[in-house]
């Protein structure tokens, strides 16, 4: 069988210590390490603090550059892209990211 798209967080949940990479367009790329759990159901934010491993080749990653490597959380994520680009959506939501 094959699958047509990867299982998202918000459809699997994630345990503290997972790396999650980006599942969508706009965080292509993108690598995350969650120090909290993420429970299924959720398609919000990531809850709690992560680090960034890798920014990835998307619209985003020189912006999230200055995160790299250290721990951050959604909303500090989100403030830094939404500085460049006002309308975008997070690139740490759970619907837009899958366990690696």
């Amino acid at each position: 069988m094959r699958r047509t798209s990867p299982l998202t967080v918000n459809k699997q949940g994630a345990v503290a210590g997972s790396v999650l990479c980006g599942a969508g367009l706009n965080n292509r790329g993108l690598r995350l390490q969650v120090l909290h759990g993420q429970a299924r159901g959720h398609d919000g934010a990531i809850k709690g603090c992560f680090v960034i491993l890798d920014v990835g080749n998307n619209i985003h990653s020189q912006a999230l550059g200055a995160l790299l490597q250290r721990v951050t959380n959604a909303e500090e994520v989100l403030g830094l892209i939404r500085h460049h680009h006002p309308g975008c959506v997070n690139v740490a939501n759970a619907n837009i990211l899958a366990l690696e």
